[in-house]
């Protein structure tokens, strides 16, 4: 196995529970990080160089069943995926690369080769997750909350609508007192009302004094009232049309749906992998310039914009009538507020939360009313599964571990699903195949 940051070294010990051989290729400082928990499990490791070629030659390929890539770093995956490939053809590679185009390339052009990332082993969870939540149920509130701002804007509009009707109405009135003050025909007083109101030369006006001047005067203030409401209503109407790209609410009567908060890697793929299953998703990311919004979007997928920490914003999306909610942040720290907020008994849906330490997700699990995801212990499970399978195939017959004894039971980070059944029993995966699903 090359690599050993948390990914690699979770893999590590489910594999050596698993009483599977490994040998561990890492760089000098992940050596000095983990050397003294690698040599309690009496596993051997070799420090890697500058030169991944060197390194490659010395680990006699040969003569290994399975290699596992594990650092973090695409390009650098895929060199030593094509270096290993050129003096070995046939050895059988799992090797983490996130780029979509990256993994196509090793797809179409290097044999025997399995692609993974964080992304496409947690997502399919996550999503079986939201699959199982919406099959419990849950009572909804008869009738959706409707936030104070919501309420609010149409009846400043309504205001605004009757201020500018009731100004024109008042001309009618105002042209009837001028005619017969005045003396004028009906339309020669509807014209001078409405010079006085809208301050534009319709043609000649008699001059006014007195009571007549003041009551011009008024029309010309309730004119400039009715400019000012206008303008108001205007540029209310081009700012509603411009930020409805931006921050669109999800339909007020949906109901049952499922709120995925973040759309990085992790949250777009398990939001159309759920809009596969006909599963009604509405997503609520900060940054709205994100490349995955609009992609969402096209495909049908309703898109909040804002600060997922905040209450209005998690009503926008219709969490209050949601069947479920999925915390895909990239911060611990966020996706734990979410779920806090989402389980507490204002919302009270079925919510999982995305914590990146085991050892987090697995405290969480046991005290607090939400589940966890941990993308680390995902993905060590899935290389688990790769392994044996690969191993497998290459061996043509059954893995050590259904001859060599019993697993050693695991707990907290490294705690997977292959510790609870057999390996090849492991819960199968929502498929995420498919284009249009980035892979990272």
């Amino acid at each position: 196995m090359i690599g050993l940051d948390p990914v690699g070294l979770a893999i590590v010990h489910r594999l050596h529970a698993l009483n599977v051989p490994v040998q561990v290729l890492g760089t000098p400082r992940e050596m000095a990080r983990c050397a003294g928990e690698l040599t309690s499990l009496g596993i051997e490791a070799l420090a890697a160089s500058d030169g991944w070629e060197n390194d490659l030659q010395r680990l006699e390929l040969a003569r290994y069943s399975v290699l596992v890539l594990v650092a973090d770093d695409d390009a650098r995956n895929v060199d030593a995926c094509l270096i290993i490939r050129r003096y070995h053809g046939e050895i059988p590679i799992a090797v983490r690369v996130s780029d979509p185009s990256l993994v196509r390339f090793l797809q179409m052009s290097v044999p025997h080769v399995d692609v993974y990332s964080m992304g496409s082993t947690t997502a399919p969870a996550a999503a079986e997750l939201a699959m199982q939540f919406i099959g419990q149920g849950r009572p909804l509130p008869e009738r959706p909350t409707r936030l104070a701002a919501d309420a609010h804007v149409p009846r400043v509009r309504a205001r605004l609508g009757w201020a500018i009707g009731l100004t024109l109405g008042a001309v009618l009135p105002v042209a009837a007192l001028l005619a017969k003050g005045l003396h004028l025909g009906r339309w020669a007083a509807l014209q001078l009302a409405l010079s006085r109101l809208w301050h534009v030369d319709l043609g000649p006006a008699p001059a006014l004094h007195g009571l007549w001047a003041g009551l011009a005067l008024l029309l010309g203030v309730l004119g400039f009232l009715q400019v000012a409401c206008a303008v108001g209503l205007v540029i209310d109407w081009l700012l509603t049309r411009r930020l409805a790209n931006v921050a669109e609410s999800a339909p007020l009567g949906l109901a049952g749906h499922v709120v995925v908060c973040g759309a990085g890697n992790i949250g777009a793929r398990v939001a159309e992998l759920l809009h596969k299953r006909k599963v009604r998703v509405v997503v609520i990311e900060s940054a709205g310039t994100l490349r995955n919004v609009q992609r969402l979007r096209v495909r049908g997928i309703n898109v909040v914009i804002g600060d997922v920490t905040v209450d209005e914003t998690l009503q926008l999306a219709g969490a209050h009538r949601a069947a479920a909610a999925l915390a895909l942040t990239n911060s611990d720290a966020v996706n734990l507020h979410v779920g806090l907020l989402l389980s507490d008994k204002k919302f009270g849906i079925p919510t999982a939360v995305r914590i990146l330490a085991p050892e987090l997700a697995a405290h969480l699990e046991q005290h607090l009313a939400f589940s966890t995801i941990s993308p680390v212990a995902e993905t060590a499970s899935h290389v688990c599964r790769t392994v044996e399978r690969m191993r497998g195939e290459r061996l043509g017959a059954k893995l050590s571990t259904s001859t060599t004894g019993e697993i050693q039971k695991q707990t907290g980070r490294f705690a997977g699903p292959e510790f609870d059944t057999s390996p090849s029993e492991a819960r199968p995966a929502l498929d995420d195949s498919g284009p249009g699903i980035p892979h990272g």
